[in-house]
Formats: structure tokens, sequence, C-alpha cells
């Protein structure tokens, strides 16, 4: 019965993914039939397989025995979308794919969509719907449906090509909710040899049936972040690259089957430095989350961090990376903490500038023995965009 609904999943993803790229493609050829056309149609693919091995449940393991219905050991691969891998090789949790067009109504007018289907939820989803203006060269105003741009990676993690893992470390990257229905304001302009952008916004989110919290909770759990405000500040200057970032936002947890009603609000704030040397690379970012549970007194907070470096040989790149993810708990009788460490290897080919295949290796220590274990994981990926 399992495997009859796992065939269907992925039968369904694999249609909804042969119309979005049928979409795809036709939009294309009749972009080139009319040169004048104002719409620019464009794609991605991740087809992402992989397993743990040679994991353990320590003794003193308090965690629960199965997560997102797979039996631990295990890895969450994918928070946001409830991507989890145990010991039974699989392609759902990280597969994806999903089309982006852009209709420009005059020169400084466009509005923008995206659609994406997952192999964990193969219904095509809106992750981005939105409007934009160009006041000049430097001011820009955005409203509709986007990304919060919590991390660096935000608007662009479903895009495999555009970075060396499988997927951005999920000790970051990965909470209910990553989209907002709002606005922004984006000013970008150049100093001697900088390249500075500066941006602020704010809206509100809904996820009902939320996929992060199922790895937590049986039942439907609802999540809302309202008056969710921010902004973000990005430095370029030759190789470096320098960006931070602030949210806020108050949380709204409801799951009525085990009768949870939680309140929180929540401060988050992000650094992220990257050097480019043509040949050698260096990826880091470090991020900090905190909850004051307004209904129970008490607040977490979870630091989290990830270091990597890469050298360029040709098509190849081999890539070693290190991310550490770590909660605080005012009150352990409220709740116990979570903490993972993880030390990953990548191999990334590029087919071509549009293509590339990945391998790679993870050793992942669940460092509180609370979710999911020791454990180990081989990934193999194909990128591909449109």
């Amino acid at each position: 019965m399992m495997t009859s609904v796992k065939l269907q999943l992925w039968s369904g993803l694999c249609g909804s993914v042969l119309g979005l790229l049928s979409f795809s493609v036709s939009s294309a050829y009749a972009e080139e039939a009319d040169a004048g056309s104002k719409l620019k149609v464009s794609g991605f693919l991740s087809v992402v397989g992989g397993r743990s091995f040679g994991g353990e449940l320590p003794a003193n393991y308090i965690g629960p025995a199965t997560i997102n219905d797979k039996t631990c050991p295990c890895y969450v691969a994918d928070w946001s979308n409830a991507g989890v891998y145990n010991n039974s090789f699989s392609l759902q949790p990280e597969s994806r794919a999903g089309v982006q067009a852009t209709y420009a109504i005059s020169k400084d007018f466009n509005l923008t969509g995206q659609v994406v289907v997952r192999g964990t939820d193969s219904t095509p989803n809106i992750q981005w719907a939105y409007a934009s203006y160009k006041l000049n060269k430097e001011w820009e105003v955005q409203v509709g449906r986007k990304r919060i741009p919590l991390y660096f990676y935000s608007d662009f993690q479903d895009v495999g090509v555009a970075y060396p893992w499988v997927s951005p470390p999920p000790e970051l990257y990965g909470w209910e909710v990553t989209n907002y229905n709002g606005a922004s304001v984006r000013y970008r302009t150049s100093v001697a040899d900088n390249n500075v952008a500066f941006s602020v916004f704010g809206g509100k989110e809904k996820s009902k049936d939320s996929l992060y919290e199922k790895l937590v909770y049986s039942g439907q759990t609802d999540v809302t972040w309202s008056n969710i405000i921010g902004a973000d500040a990005e430095l370029e200057r030759g190789p470096l690259t320098v960006r931070a970032v602030y949210v806020q936002s108050d949380v709204k947890v409801i799951n009525n089957s085990i009768a949870l009603d939680s309140a929180a609000k929540l401060k988050a704030y992000g650094v992220a430095v990257n050097l480019d040397l043509d040949q050698w690379f260096v990826l880091s970012e470090l991020t900090q989350l905190s909850r004051d549970f307004q209904d129970g007194g008490f607040s977490v907070t979870a630091p989290a961090f990830t270091l990597g470096a890469g050298y360029r040989m040709g098509a190849w790149t081999p890539f070693l990376n290190y991310a550490s993810y770590k909660e605080k708990s005012s009150d352990l009788t409220k709740y116990q903490p979570q903490s993972y460490k993880r030390l990953s290897l990548t191999l990334r080919y590029d087919v071509d500038a549009k293509s590339a295949v990945k391998l790679q290796l993870d050793k992942n220590q669940d460092v509180t023995n609370n979710f999911g274990g020791n454990v180990n994981v081989f990934r193999i990926s194909y990128d591909r965009l449109f």
C-alpha cells in the first residue's frame, strides 16, 4: 500500500513537471517566433535521489521512531517541505521543478510569476507573483508574493545550478514559512568599485497544513506569520560579497487535533560573507532566530552557521562544507532543544553552462539525540535550467 502511494506521488510530480516544461518550451518557441515579444519564460529542474547508510539510534536516543513516516535513523534534508531520507533510496524528498514568467508592460513595469512542484507536494504552488516598478536607475518597488529574503540563497534556493551543494544547508535553510505577501522597496547603486544594494520589506503569510510541521506534529497544523518586517543590505567589492539581514514577525501555530495554539514573537538576523577567487571560493553564512513564546513564558534561540570551500578544476568542482545548528531553551521543562552538526563533501560536474551533476556525502550527528539519530547520507542530483 505504501509503495503504491509513493508511486502515485512520484507519478503526479512527473506529470506536473512535464506539463510545466512543455509550457516553458512552447512559450520559448512562441517568443522566438515573435521577436518583439514582451514575455520571457524560463524554467529549472532538479532530480535528486538519495538514501542514508551506516546510521544508528544511540542507546540514550529520546526522539521519535519515525519522522514524516520515515523510519529512523533518518535525515531531514528539506525542513520547509518535509523532505526526509532513510535507508531506502528515494527521489521524493528534494526533487523539484519550476517555471518562471516575466511580462514587460513597459520598460519600467514588469509582472513576474513562478510556479513550483516538488516530490513532497506534486500540487503546483505559486512561489512568486509580484509586480515591479522602477522609479529610476536606483529605486525599485515590488508588490505581491515573494520569498522572505532571510538567507543569501533565499530567492533562488530551488535552483540547483546556482550553488555547489546538492541543496543549501538545512541547518539554516528551512522554516515553516518561506514566502510572504506584501511589498518591498529596493535601492541599488555603485560607489567607486563597490556595488551596494539595500531593501526594506513587509507583509504576511499563512501556511495551511504546513509541511514543516508534519515533521513534528500529527494532523493538520496551520502557521501564520503576521506583521513581517525586515531589511537587508549587500555589498560587492571585487571577489568579496557581504550581506546582512534582519527580520521580525508575530508567529501563530494552530493544530486542533492536538489542542495546540501557540503564539510567539520571532526575531532573526543573518550575515553572509563569500569570497570568489576564480578557482578557489569560500562560502559562509551565520544566522540566529529567536522566539519568545507569549503563552509559555519561555524563549528559544537557534544560532546556526555554514562554512565551506571549493576549488574549480575546469568542469569539476569539489566542495567541502561544515554546518551546525544549536538550539538553546530558557526552560528545559517546557522545551527540549535540538542540535545537529554535519560535514559534507560534494563533487560537482558542469555538463554545460545550464546543467550539472552532483554527488554528495554527508555525515550528520544528532548532538542532542532527540531527532533522527546519527546518520550518513549519499545523494546524487541532476540540475538544469531551461
